[in-house]
């Protein structure tokens, strides 16, 4: 029987995941991922492992240059299906976490940074670029804020469930939990499933511009060494599992409250630059404070203003470039991953240098306080 396309008949338009939805599934991803990656180098340099602190770093430099990498294979102009791509890119890291967990360490860091680097674009191209379309120019710092938001409130619960679960259990425990998280977050985005929703990724340095290209470099080298620096730096004060959980949890707390506070207040004003200088300013002090003062209570006050203050400007750098891009958001968002992937692996690269030169880990944090200065070019 033919069907009936009468003018009484409903058009069914393709359906789009709502802002809510999306930002559930980031937090369910967070929270996962949080839980176990907040503790992977500290596994690595604990004993019975023992890895030297150059080594354990390996990880983020091979898992951010493999993200690098396969940025550079989706971003190919070629249509892909969001919820396909996103689901691979759990599975992927489902086997990450599961490999970490069961796997001889050397073995499983070398797996789980493979299995992240291709999972970090795989995923979250997608997702960011389905978040950023569910904005608009009268609410998109608030809402990207709400990105950062997301992660402080999953990253202040996780790293203690983490930390507490690793204290009484195991951290190859908390690992393979973590990939049970996942697991959840991949049926659930299976659940929320939309086969008509495509993305068409591409690569523009000149639509970034020059300047937010710098930015955004800046952003990826303060999060590589960050990725490195805190938790390396924070089991030379204490290796019990639960104290650092929550140690990782205060700095996570105190990112989001300032990035959602300052996104709405930007909305208001309908002004992004004096935020977007005002976080890399105010880091630079903790970053001195840091490397200068070694004690757990100075050390603790000082990541945690860090994490507050260095969480303002990326919500930002992203802001400014959507509101000029906003036809353009998946070119600009694929390319904005490469960069922020090749600057975090450069930045770590530096960083292991530095180490080998003689340097702390605590010496780590003299390079964000410089590298985080590129942040105030975006525009």
């Amino acid at each position: 029987m033919a069907a009936d396309f009468s003018p009484t008949s409903p058009v069914r338009k393709p359906r789009s995941r709502g802002y809510r939805a999306l930002i559930a599934v980031l937090a369910v991803q967070a929270f996962g991922n949080q839980m176990a990656a907040s503790f992977w180098l500290v596994y690595l340099v604990s004993a019975p492992q023992s890895f030297a602190p150059e080594v354990a770093i390996l990880l983020w430099v091979i898992g951010f240059g493999v993200a690098a990498c396969t940025v550079l294979g989706v971003a190919r102009g070629r249509p892909i299906r969001a919820t396909a791509t996103m689901t691979i890119g759990l599975a992927i890291m489902i086997l990450g976490h599961i490999s970490i967990s069961v796997l001889p360490a050397l073995a499983g860091m070398v797996v789980v940074a493979v299995c992240f680097g291709l999972y970090v674009p795989l995923f979250w191209l997608p997702l960011n670029s389905l978040i950023v379309r569910e904005t608009n120019r009268a609410n998109r710092a608030g809402r990207l804020a709400g990105i950062t938001a997301t992660f402080a409130i999953t990253g202040v619960l996780a790293p203690i469930l983490g930390g507490l679960l690793a204290e009484f259990a195991s951290y190859r425990l908390v690992f393979g939990l973590a990939g049970g998280v996942i697991a959840a977050n991949l049926l659930f985005v299976r659940w929320l499933a939309q086969p008509d929703e495509t993305l068409v990724f591409s690569l523009d340095f000149k639509r970034v511009g020059a300047r937010t290209g710098l930015a955004f470099s800046g952003q990826g080298g303060v999060d590589g060494l960050i990725s490195a620096a805190t938790p390396l730096g924070s089991v030379l004060f204490t290796s019990a599992s639960f104290e650092l959980g929550l140690l990782f949890a205060l700095f996570s707390l105190a990112a989001g409250i300032a990035a959602v506070i300052l996104g709405r207040v930007s909305d208001r004003v309908r002004v992004r630059t004096p935020f977007l200088l005002l976080g890399p300013l105010l880091s630079v002090p903790a970053c001195l404070l840091v490397y200068w003062m070694r004690d757990l209570g100075v050390f603790a006050f000082a990541i945690g203003w860090l994490s507050m203050s260095s969480a303002v400007a990326p919500s930002f750098i992203y802001t400014i470039l959507i509101d000029r891009t906003e036809t353009e958001i998946p070119t600009v968002t694929a390319t904005r991953e490469l960069l922020l992937n090749t600057s975090r692996t450069l930045a770590l690269l530096g960083g292991l240098t530095v180490l080998a030169l003689g340097g702390d880990v605590y010496a780590l944090y003299l390079l964000v306080g410089g590298v985080i200065l590129l942040e105030m070019l975006a525009r």
